[in-house]
């Protein structure tokens, strides 16, 4: 998966409801060309950017889990990403 390609996941997605793995709500949305996560429980839009986020995707490429934890040292968002690819 390319960047570009993570990019129009999220554009598809905006502002629908998604889930983690553990079922908890949240939203996705784009700005200045960089996915950021909105959880419904703190309703608190958080990103930290987009080199977390090609280095998720890299991992991602190399490994294809689905589980947050195999990508806790690149991006404290991941169960996030994770939710959104598993909606795709």
């Amino acid at each position: 998966m390319t960047y570009e390609e993570l990019l129009e996941l999220a554009r598809r997605y905006e502002g629908e409801a998604l889930e983690t793995v553990t079922g908890k709500k949240f939203t996705v949305g784009i700005y200045l060309d960089c996915p950021f996560f909105t959880p419904e429980s703190s309703g608190n839009g958080q990103s930290d950017g987009r080199k977390a986020a090609e280095r998720f995707l890299a991992r991602y490429n190399e490994i294809g889990s689905l589980r947050p934890g195999d990508y806790s040292t690149v991006t404290r968002n991941a169960s996030y990403y994770i939710g959104l690819l598993r909606r795709a």
